[in-house]
């Protein structure tokens, strides 16, 4: 292609230059014509240009140092936890994803801190691991919903700020590194790596109900709460649990950081989670109202989707509150369910949906409180 375009435009030049008059032509009326036929100046042309080569190295050097960079950075920003209660000691990790002065954040699991009379932070420094105790740590809330949990603690140590991704940009395949405290605090820090393995798998346990990514990064017990990060040393998820038996090896899962975003914003600021509530009932697995992608409602009165203007059988394909740029696709219900989750009570949204087999952009709407959270 290159080279085509590289012809198209010479012999253009070709042409035109041969054809501009000098003011002496003009007033002689003469022009320059070329002695070349067009397939001569092609012929010519082709000639002199080479072919185009690519040559591509790979150097893997400039990768390990990327990693280790980023590994040696971002392991300063997971820390350990000590939940100390009335059944005895257990250990997590937390992530810092925030600093106002000398006061951190830390993100962790629901049930890392469920339970505790006292939380104690630890951190590894010069290969010995010190703690920050009870007096310097305050649980701002805690949600089972979403298996995630604030803590703040006070410290003049120089710790890790570790962005967050958006992970809506996560890719099958892309590489995932988890950092954490696997079996206890004498493997603290562990670094492990593997890939993205699912976008949006949907969970339900007790009063566990979100969606996760899947990932294939070797994570166990104590690495709850613990960063799940990409090639960037970005924020991509919170690793939360994983799959046991026999029969099953590395997969695991993590809480987005979009939900991270979300739900964190939520503790800090009343130390709860307020659930947004769109107000459609479906069948998760299939799309009952045609054979496409999407998720086939039945509308509730009292919800965002009625007040948008969706009536029961249309099918949801796409989501965005209005502050986005460009609509979330949604292809089924898990999609669904994480662009809800990701959603805050008061956000106006608007629903793209088919109806009798064609499309609309709905009504706008604002996302009420779910009528489970009104107490």
């Amino acid at each position: 292609m290159k080279k085509i375009l590289l012809l198209v435009t010479i012999f253009t030049g070709v042409i035109l230059t041969g054809c501009i008059p000098t003011t002496e032509e003009v007033k002689e009326d003469k022009y320059i014509e070329s002695s070349l036929t067009r397939e001569q100046i092609i012929a010519l042309i082709e000639e002199l240009t080479p072919e185009a080569e690519v040559n591509t190295i790979v150097d893997i050097s400039d990768f390990q140092d990327q990693l280790t960079s980023i590994v040696g950075e971002a392991r300063n920003g997971v820390l350990g936890i000590l939940n100390t209660s009335d059944f005895g000691q257990s250990s997590g990790s937390g992530v810092i994803y925030k600093k106002e002065a000398n006061l951190y954040y830390l993100v962790t699991n629901h049930h890392v801190v469920d339970g505790a009379n006292f939380l104690t932070i630890v951190y590894e420094k010069d290969g010995l691991l010190y703690e920050i105790s009870n007096e310097y740590v305050e649980l701002l809330g805690s949600d089972p919903v979403t298996d995630l949990a604030v803590l703040t603690f006070n410290s003049l140590e120089d710790f890790t700020v570790i962005p967050l991704a958006d992970s809506y940009e996560i890719e099958l395949g892309e590489i995932a590194i988890a950092i954490g405290n696997p079996l206890g605090l004498e493997y603290y820090g562990t670094v492990t790596m593997g890939i993205i393995s699912g976008l949006a798998r949907y969970v339900q346990d007790e009063e566990f109900n979100a969606t996760l990514l899947q990932h294939d990064a070797a994570i166990s017990p104590g690495n709850s709460g613990g960063a799940l990060l990409n090639i960037n040393g970005e924020l991509i998820g919170i690793n939360n649990l994983k799959i046991v038996d026999q029969d099953v090896s590395n997969i695991g899962f993590a809480i987005p950081s979009n939900t991270v975003k979300r739900i964190t914003a939520d503790l800090e600021d009343d130390g709860i989670v307020t659930r947004p509530y769109l107000g459609i009932l479906t069948i998760a697995q299939i799309n009952v109202c045609n054979d496409g992608p999407g998720v086939c409602v039945s509308v509730q009165v009292d919800g965002a989707a009625y007040d948008a203007g969706l009536v029961d059988g249309d099918t949801i394909i796409g989501y965005k509150t209005i502050e986005m740029d460009n609509f979330i696709e949604i292809n089924n219900f898990n999609d669904l369910k994480e662009a809800i989750l990701n959603s805050k009570v008061g956000d106006t949204i608007v629903i793209k949906y088919i109806r009798e087999g064609v499309e609309y952009t709905s009504d706008e709407a604002e996302l009420n409180t779910h009528p489970d959270d009104i107490g």
